[in-house]
């Protein structure tokens, strides 16, 4: 029996990912999180990029990047990441790699976009994805016991800053997208993915955003954390 060990980081988009395959497949593991502005040397010798998720196998193998460790885990469960049909599945594989444009984008808007100006560039880019998402995507609603496909699980890291991103910002990142919005609000919902996060997530983000330099940590730090009223997207 294979033993395995994931390193990351609380509030990791990526790490989410591994941690809900993880989850989802019943899989035994120990978890390690780390500060990412403070990475211990240990780390840094078995991640050849320095990035999080990291998983160990057997004590002794490594693995790197979310994409390559959840492929490992969906074939040594002997699934498709995606599904059985080719064109769903390459569709499917597609449409994640706008996922991981998206969290770039977010990734823009908490660390690098310094104006607002810059904010709204990038939510003009958010959009643009968030468009060509909801034109190849028709989400069905999504029950609380159904398993999750890898697209939902990659979407549901996309989706799951917004709520604090719209309070931040006061724009509602799903205007336009009543599919996306309802795909959310499921996904919010389920099992797997509330229990990939701490419970304590949208305090910790916030925190963790408003101690940076750009226009949203800005706006974060003028609104204490107990005047934030998060709520779910709903159908």
């Amino acid at each position: 029996m294979s033993s395995y060990h994931l390193i990351g980081h609380r509030l990791c988009p990526y790490v989410q990912r591994v941690a809900m395959v993880l989850s989802q497949n019943g899989i035994a593991h120990k978890r390690t999180d780390i500060a990412l502005d403070a990475k211990p040397d240990w780390f840094l010798a078995l991640s050849p990029t320095g990035n999080v998720p990291v998983l160990v196998v057997d004590d002794e193998r490594t693995l790197f990047e979310a994409a390559a460790i959840c492929q490992y885990l969906e074939t040594i469960t002997g699934k498709k990441p995606c599904g059985a049909d080719a064109y769903d599945l390459a569709l499917a594989q597609a449409v994640v790699a706008i996922g991981d444009k998206l969290l770039s984008l977010t990734a823009d808007l908490i660390y690098r976009d310094l104006s607002e100006s810059s904010v709204d560039a990038t939510m003009h880019q958010i959009h643009k994805q968030m468009s060509i998402v909801s034109d190849l995507i028709s989400p069905q609603a999504l029950d609380a016991d159904r398993e999750l496909s890898m697209l939902d699980i990659v979407f549901a890291t996309v989706f799951r800053p917004f709520a604090l991103i719209a309070v931040g910002l006061n724009r509602d990142l799903f205007a336009g997208f009543p599919g996306l919005r309802g795909w959310a609000s499921d996904l919010a919902k389920h099992e797997t993915v509330r229990n990939a996060v701490p419970a304590t997530y949208y305090r910790e983000l916030h925190e963790f955003i408003a101690c940076k330099d750009g226009y949203l940590a800005n706006r974060l730090r003028m609104i204490p954390q107990d005047n934030i009223m998060l709520a779910s997207p709903s159908r």
